[in-house]
């Protein structure tokens, strides 16, 4: 029987090893955590969510939504009902001015209130409008503020750092933790750069005074 040689046969035998680890955990290994690729990388660890995949796909954004949509139709309601008595008096008014048998008085009050009822009209609508933009800014408000905490729930507990928007809805960071806000760095390295003329000659003026 040959003998194999032993310089050639354990470089092998390595390789193989090697190749059946990676095999085996590929198969039956779960992928890396995020806290164990920052472990690894030594950096932030940077997520995305699908904005659009996301909103449409939540239940609770659906119901919000279905609720919005009957405090419209609600206050469209109690609109029509409200600009119906000016409208049916503006209405009459117009008739009886085209009649033929109202005075130059007459006409000229009946102008005036027609005119104050059309403001009164504009005004009702104008608080409409308000009130069902109010509605949509508190229901984009409940939604970011859930979506806001479901967020930092999840990044907690996978150990992510970052998690960023990518979607038709934009892009931008969702969610990041304090450690990697530099804004006071780079706000304090602008302003070393570009300094306020006027703060530098105060500054300047009180270093002056105390010597």
């Amino acid at each position: 029987m040959k003998q194999v040689n032993p310089s050639v046969f354990w470089p092998v035998v390595g390789v193989l090893v090697v190749w059946l680890a990676a095999l085996t955990w590929s198969s039956v290994g779960s992928a890396p955590t995020a806290a164990e690729r920052a472990a690894v990388t030594g950096g932030p660890v940077v997520a995305f969510v699908h904005g659009d995949s996301l909103q449409r796909g939540m239940a609770f954004v659906q119901t919000m939504q279905a609720n919005l949509q009957m405090q419209m139709e609600a206050r469209e309601k109690q609109l029509q009902e409200d600009a119906l008595p000016l409208q049916e008096e503006a209405q009459e008014l117009l008739s009886y001015a085209n009649s033929g048998q109202a005075s130059d008085d007459e006409l000229e009050i009946a102008q005036r209130r027609v005119l104050e009822l059309e403001e009164g009209l504009r005004t009702l609508q104008r608080a409409a409008e308000q009130d069902m933009f109010v509605a949509e800014q508190n229901m984009q408000a409940v939604m970011a503020e859930a979506l806001r905490r479901h967020l930092e729930e999840h990044a907690r507990e996978e150990g992510i750092d970052f998690v960023l928007n990518w979607g038709l809805s934009g892009e931008g960071v969702l969610y990041g933790t304090e450690p990697w806000d530099i804004t006071a760095d780079v706000l304090a390295r602008i302003n070393a750069a570009h300094p306020d003329p006027i703060q530098a000659r105060r500054e300047a003026a009180q270093n002056t005074s105390e010597e």
